[in-house]
């Protein structure tokens, strides 16, 4: 059995594929525990996903910034942090922090809200540099976020203007590749909204 609280954070459309979720601990770092846990790890491995992260915008410092025009430095200062708890200036932020978890640990990043879901692709390598695809989910509720897994060919949601602006060419064929699961995902948005008109309606 699923948690009622958390199902009802996660957007209808996705309900079906729900395999398991995990709640982590809401100390402030709980966002970096959500992505421990995806990755298989334990959710105390917070601090090594921390680590990692501002390894990777560091290492790749200037083209993070041209990436991140309008929230570099919230980033960084968000990952600047190794304690517990976590405060607010140190919560990880979406769906930015995505880019910085698929490019460092080479997996899709789908992030689930009622208020914006989205798909994190690498930025600047494509599917056909990785033997096999590997797909992590974190679903945020108000300002906490848990971990997810998603079973069999789910439905994708929509990548955001950083991808689609930054994306090198070969990055490009990620959305290719899944473009069905993007329109799986809009059909289900449509048949949402047509149901929630005609209970208008009536």
């Amino acid at each position: 059995m699923h948690d009622p609280f958390l199902m009802k954070s996660i957007p209808d459309v996705f309900h079906d594929y729900i395999d398991k979720m995990q709640d982590v601990i809401g100390d402030g770092n709980y966002g970096f525990r959500a992505v421990a846990v995806s990755l298989g790890h334990s959710e105390d491995q917070w601090l090594y996903i921390r680590q990692q992260l501002l390894e990777e915008l560091q290492s790749q410092f200037y083209a993070y910034q041209q990436v991140f025009t309008d929230g570099f430095n919230e980033v960084y200062e968000s990952l600047c942090w190794f304690e517990s708890p976590a405060y607010l200036r140190h919560w990880m932020i979406m769906p930015l922090t995505g880019y910085l978890i698929a490019n460092k640990f080479g997996v899709i990043v789908h992030c689930l809200s009622h208020e914006q879901s989205t798909t994190c692709f690498p930025l600047w390598r494509g599917p056909e540099e990785f033997q096999s695809h590997r797909n992590i989910t974190v679903a945020l509720v108000g300002r906490h976020y848990f971990s997810v897994s998603l079973k069999g060919n789910y439905p994708m949601p929509p990548t955001t203007t950083y991808w689609n602006a930054h994306k090198s060419s070969s990055a490009s064929f990620w959305q290719t590749m899944y473009w069905s699961r993007f329109e799986l995902y809009n059909q289900h948005r449509s048949r949402s909204s047509k149901i929630s008109w005609i209970h208008i309606k009536d």
